[in-house]
């Protein structure tokens, strides 16, 4: 299986949605988009991804009726399409994830979790991988940043998703993601670029990228 492009309608979605302010009444309009063109598209990525995944990290699982953010949360019509593959047993809530997230003007890709109650557990444990190894963190960092792969700061939903590099602390690491409350290894391709491009060998060669910096944190042996 492959996955190569995006359909128009797809890149054109979350545009859309956004100029009329992701309203209910804007979705309800444009769900028939959402359904026949967004979801399939972005499942067929994650699907494509996961398969390179689970070949170096078998302890991954990808399970397409669950890992899927919804397009209608409480409150409003969500502002970007977010999957994710997760370690077997665990969710996106519980667990360092892979993911892709397609938002109105960039397409972000990498590793991520935040410091809340039902990912606590994951966040805590980075935390003092990094604090006990921050030699060995800061130099996959800047290796990554070498091929335009940033740690990053958390931003708002309605944002850009262009990579905003958290600013790091080189003495206290851990310490700097923290505060930020994320941990977050990503990087991003602007929608406009998308169609020029394999987005599935795009999004898989960064994340092979990642994936020693995966390792490191959750200390797990390849």
């Amino acid at each position: 299986m492959s996955f190569s492009s995006f359909s128009n309608a797809t890149l054109s979605f979350y545009p859309t949605l956004r100029e009329k302010g992701y309203t209910t009444k804007a979705y309800n309009k444009l769900k028939q988009i959402y359904n026949g063109n967004v979801k399939p598209e972005i499942l067929g990525l994650l699907e494509y991804i996961s398969h390179g995944l689970e070949s170096r990290i078998p302890i991954l699982r990808y399970d397409s009726s669950k890992d899927l953010g919804h397009p209608h949360p409480q409150g409003g019509a969500a502002k970007y399409a977010w999957g994710a593959i997760t370690r077997e047993g665990e969710t996106k809530h519980t667990d360092l994830q892979f993911y892709v997230a397609l938002r109105f003007d960039y397409l972000r890709f990498g590793i991520y979790t935040k410091n809340e109650k039902k990912s606590q557990r994951v966040f805590g444990e980075i935390y003092r991988k990094i604090q006990d190894n921050s030699n060995e963190f800061l130099r996959l960092v800047d290796e990554l940043e070498e091929d335009g792969i940033f740690l990053t700061t958390k931003i708002a939903n309605e944002e850009s998703g262009k990579p905003k590099a958290l600013q790091l602390r080189r003495a206290f690491p851990a310490d700097s993601i923290w505060e930020d409350g994320t941990f977050n290894v990503m990087t991003a391709i602007p929608i406009e670029k998308l169609s020029e491009m394999h987005v599935g060998d795009a999004v898989m060669d960064a994340l092979m990228k990642i994936i020693p910096m995966y390792l490191f944190v959750l200390s797990i042996e390849e």
